[in-house]
């Protein structure tokens, strides 16, 4: 179409300060069907809608009333543009995760040009995001991709703040990957750099949640709970600012969660039943899973096992998927500990010998060897000392090879010492696997 509106006028247009006669032309010029036009309209529905604040003095009542039989109109031919333009980009993008399925990063040099840009760099972030709970490695090259891709002139498309933001979005899932990979100080360069580029760009309140909730799970890999508690809160907050419940509470159960670790069970259990209160299960399965075993876990550390014991029942019902091998050890752990807890001691051993076995099965020595201090636990408490003592030397003899930190290390080897001498003592046990068992927790 030609004589196009200038941006100042519809800018005007946006705020009502055109003649009557210049709107009704621009209004017949949008409902024509100007792509372009209805496009650049597309980021003021607020304004449109007349939830903006107007930087001057707005047109008279009569003025303003001429706007009111088409902006329903035009704001309709607005959103059917946008969903016709997200449409597209999310087929492309899935064409795209085809071609890096069959082809991998390597064949990304070739890819036809209607993929190359935005559609390409979704890709990239989506797969990446993909792998985080089954190859970390592949995580981080996958987002190292997208942050080069960021990097080059494939987005012209795009203005200058929106390829900051583009660029923040690299930076941020790059830095998410690092810290998922356990590598924590390119993570935290990672996201300083995003932080950088975030004040380039648009400052989008949803682009800052997602950046302070990927900060907040760094905070809390350096066991600074105190601070991504404060950083969640700010994440809280702009996604009730913005109503997608769901989301906001995903909050609360990470907020919960690390309320946990800072040793408030109680609360940690009332924010994750709020947080089970918000999500839609549907759109993320496996949140409910996680909320649900950590709500377990801290009920036992209440002492609330019954609670406990419910809320177990309740994950293992709804047929969740735990997301592989580990996590059902976790759970199984957690019954054995329940167990442990109302006194049914032989299931409980049954249960901590099977968590043992599994996690020495997939090299996971740690765990294992803490799982087999527990049950040593357990031997003595049913005056099974010969038995005890070979499973807690086996243990000890575990973590003094890991070279675990300096005060851990004098506990276990005291703890050796003592169990060699066949001084099996209960309450210095009991003190080295609530030791141990922090040290796992800070590992994940």
């Amino acid at each position: 179409m030609t004589d196009h509106p200038t941006q100042g006028e519809l800018e005007d247009f946006v705020w009502k300060r055109l003649p009557s006669e210049r709107v009704r032309v621009i209004v017949s010029h949008l409902i024509r069907g100007c792509e372009s036009c209805s496009a650049f309209l597309a980021p003021h529905f607020n304004a449109l809608h007349g939830e903006g604040m107007p930087p001057e003095r707005v047109l008279s009542a009569q003025e303003s009333a001429e706007y009111d039989s088409v902006m329903e109109r035009t704001i309709r031919r607005i959103s059917r543009i946008s969903q016709r333009a997200a449409d597209v980009l999310e087929g492309r993008k899935q064409e795209a995760l085809s071609l890096l399925a069959v082809s991998g990063v390597e064949g990304l040099p070739e890819a036809p040009s209607h993929l190359r840009g935005v559609p390409l760099f979704e890709a990239l972030l989506a797969r990446s995001w993909s792998l985080r709970h089954e190859d970390p490695g592949e995580m981080v090259r996958l987002a190292e991709w997208a942050l080069a891709l960021a990097q080059t002139p494939d987005f012209a498309e795009l203005s200058e703040r929106q390829t900051a933001d583009l660029r923040c979005r690299a930076w941020m899932e790059l830095g998410n990957a690092y810290r998922v990979a356990d590598n924590l100080a390119e993570a935290e360069k990672a996201l300083a750099k995003a932080t950088e580029v975030f004040v380039q760009g648009t400052q989008d309140d949803l682009l800052s949640a997602r950046l302070f909730d990927i900060q907040a799970s760094l905070y809390s890999d350096r066991r600074r709970f105190d601070l991504a508690g404060a950083a969640v809160d700010m994440v809280f907050s702009i996604y009730k600012r913005h109503g997608d419940d769901h989301m906001a509470g995903r909050t609360l159960i990470s907020k919960g969660v690390y309320t946990g670790y800072q040793g408030d069970s109680e609360e940690a259990v009332r924010l994750l039943e709020q947080g089970l209160a918000l999500i839609d299960e549907h759109r993320d399965p496996r949140l409910v899973y996680v909320a649900l075993h950590n709500q377990a876990r801290f009920l036992v550390d209440c002492d609330r096992l019954r609670e406990a014991r419910i809320a177990l029942w309740k994950l293992k019902s709804r047929g969740l998927d735990p997301g592989g091998r580990i996590n059902e050890l976790k759970v199984r752990w957690l019954e054995a500990q329940v167990n442990a807890g109302l006194g049914e001691l032989d299931r409980a051993e049954q249960a901590l010998a099977e968590v043992q076995r599994g996690f020495e099965e997939i090299d996971l020595g740690y765990k294992a060897a803490l799982a087999g201090l527990e049950r040593g636990s357990l031997l003595l408490r049913r005056d099974k000392t010969a038995e005890a003592v070979p499973v807690v030397l086996e243990a000890a003899d575990v973590f003094m090879a890991l070279g675990i930190g300096r005060e851990a290390g004098a506990s276990v080897l005291l703890l050796r010492k003592t169990f060699e001498q066949q001084l099996a003592d209960t309450a210095l046990l009991e003190y080295v696997i609530d030791l141990l068992r922090r040290g796992e927790e800070a590992a994940g």
